[in-house]
């Protein structure tokens, strides 16, 4: 059994250390307290220490400037009164510019903005070492879904973004975007939940992205780790690389329609990470293009893509092709991963056309575990590559689908379910059956080490011990607007689970359970309408004859959340 909590500003591995230690404040700094984005740009030069509180409520088509220059341990802070309860909706955007700047717990709601929700920029003036954490971004899109936005831009370097919950995005743009120049970034992106995003129809609907075409040679060095993707279905392509040297590890992917693509750029790694596949998507693992890259530990479960949404999938590339093209897959490393039920566990060669005849070369592929799904092969090879060297990798199918035996073996494999994923038992085959082709992999995807010789195969190592990595769930990652004062509770209301129903008098809303309550509730203009303390699990409200759209915020002991009404 795994017990688990929500992590919050330690983070269990990182290689690069950005905003981790608490700070500490200065004796000399000044809290403020404001209402406005013209108050926030009428307050004299910010300095390190500061605080500046945003008032609880709804703030509409506000243009939220947050620049100065902080320091490592003295960061100028930009929060929410209340986190969770400084909703900005309508046209508002923030920029955030300098050095050592935190922004914190907001809402941003039901906007309509073209261009970049959030960007850590302000003209020429860039961010670096800065902080987005506990932020909520939710279905911020304009109505007409070809108008382009980005939700966070990050531009800059060192900077992080944590702990924050986007969902419903259903316009053309990326999410989150890596902007580029030949300074490498050193972003780090953590702890977050990338919810539900419809499929767009056309290319650009990205969760993620890293670089562009134009600096498929340059280094990037961001680290995607312990993120929540669910239900990213905006395109072929969930995550986007486009630049050299990211690590993606310790993600979880969960009924998505698409694939971590590693589409431009070169020595990558991807590691630690867990594919679940909706039985009704075509949801894929991991696509591979490029030199260097590095896909191993990672485990895939109930994938129904094939091609370049296979699990794995290896694609063709383009002789002296330009930069927006398909680079050959060369020198790349694919081991110790599991593949459980998959459609196509390995393509290799995906998208060979006469255009694409550069079959992968110079790779390796070793120590992998493939329980085939009935009736499928385990390999499928569009253009009989012979630029592979295959060891170790044990298949428990009906047909490899390539015509040598060489580097792996055909058996049936043992397996038993715990804690949501399928192990070997410890009499399976697999284990103590490893090639020792590749000595640097030292731990499983558990975290828990490998010894020097007989290593399993597949990403579980059998050892006891803590498991440090597991599967993610929306209760540990993402925003966190948790109040709670005295006592426990046994569970947390989300807005999800409210129903709200038209009657001929007002709106009832319908909780699920009796506890006591505070509903607030706003104008689209920002203009607070009313507010109520309510016991018990049903309340309505009259209609307001000037107020077609309203905003409810809605405070419980343990959450805080807030819903668009239309009157």
């Amino acid at each position: 059994m795994i017990f688990r909590k929500k992590i919050w500003g330690v983070l269990l591995v990182t290689s690069i250390c950005v905003n981790l230690v608490l700070a500490s404040h200065d004796a000399n700094a000044t809290t403020y307290q404001v209402g406005s984005a013209a108050e926030i740009n009428a307050l004299p030069e910010l300095l390190p220490g500061d605080v500046v509180i945003m008032k609880n409520g709804v703030w509409t088509n506000q243009t939220v400037i947050f620049k100065g220059e902080g320091t490592e341990s003295n960061p100028i802070v930009l929060k929410a009164e209340t986190p969770g309860q400084v909703v900005l909706t309508g046209s508002s955007t923030l920029s955030i510019a300098g050095d050592y700047l935190q922004v914190e717990s907001l809402k941003f709601l039901y906007g309509t903005v073209a261009g970049n929700v959030i960007e850590f920029r302000r003209g020429s003036l860039l961010a670096n070492h800065c902080r987005l954490t506990n932020t909520t971004i939710k279905d911020y899109s304009p109505t007409d879904k070809n108008t382009d936005s980005k939700w966070i831009s990050l531009y800059g370097t060192y900077n992080r973004v944590d702990h924050c919950s986007l969902s419903g995005k259903t316009n053309l743009g990326t999410t989150l975007v890596v902007w580029m120049d030949e300074t490498p970034d050193y972003h780090l992106i953590d702890h977050n939940y990338f919810g539900y995003r419809p499929e767009l129809g056309q290319n650009g609907g990205e969760t993620i992205r890293i670089g562009t075409s134009q600096w498929v040679e340059y280094a990037s060095n961001t680290v995607f780790e312990y993120n929540l993707f669910n239900e990213c279905d905006g395109e072929v392509e969930i995550i986007s690389n486009k630049s050299v040297g990211n690590i993606y590890r310790y993600n979880t992917f969960k009924d998505c329609d698409g694939t971590l693509t590693l589409r431009h750029g070169s020595y990558c790694r991807v590691y630690g990470n867990f594919f679940f596949g909706d039985p009704s998507k075509s949801s894929g693992g991991v696509r591979i293009i490029g030199e260097g890259h590095e896909v191993y530990n990672n485990y895939f479960e109930g994938l129904n893509g094939t091609s370049y949404r296979a699990a794995i999938s290896l694609v063709n590339g383009i002789p002296d092709s330009p930069v927006s093209g398909y680079y050959q897959v060369k020198k790349a490393k694919i081991g110790f991963n599991t593949i459980i039920d998959c459609k196509q566990p390995f393509a290799i060669g995906a998208g060979a056309s006469d255009s694409r005849t550069l079959p992968p070369t110079e790779t390796l592929i070793a120590n992998n575990l493939i329980k085939a799904r009935s009736g499928y092969t385990v390999i499928e090879d569009y253009d009989e590559t012979n630029g592979i060297t295959w060891h170790g990798n044990v298949a428990d199918g009906e047909e490899l689908g390539i015509n040598t035996t060489e580097g792996f073996k055909l058996a049936s494999i043992s397996m038993e379910e715990s804690d949501g994923l399928y192990r070997p038992t410890p009499e399976s085959v697999v284990i103590g059956n490893a090639s020792t082709v590749w000595p640097e992999i030292t731990d499983d995807i558990d975290g828990q080490p490998r010894p020097a010789n007989s290593r399993d195969v597949g990403c579980d190592q059998l050892a006891a011990g803590s498991i440090l990595n597991y599967p993610l769930t929306k209760d540990e990652v993402g925003a966190d607007y948790d109040s709670v004062t005295t006592g426990q509770v046994s569970r947390k209301i989300t807005e999800e689970e409210v129903k709200v129903l038209s009657t001929p008098v007002g709106i009832r809303f319908v909780f699920p359970d009796s506890a006591q309550r505070k509903l607030s509730l706003w104008g689209i203009n920002g203009a607070k309408i009313s507010q109520f303390e309510i016991t018990g699990n049903e309340f309505t409200i009259n209609r307001f004859s000037t107020n077609k759209i309203i905003i409810v915020q809605v405070q419980e002991v343990a959450t805080a959340y807030s819903l668009k009404v239309i009157l």
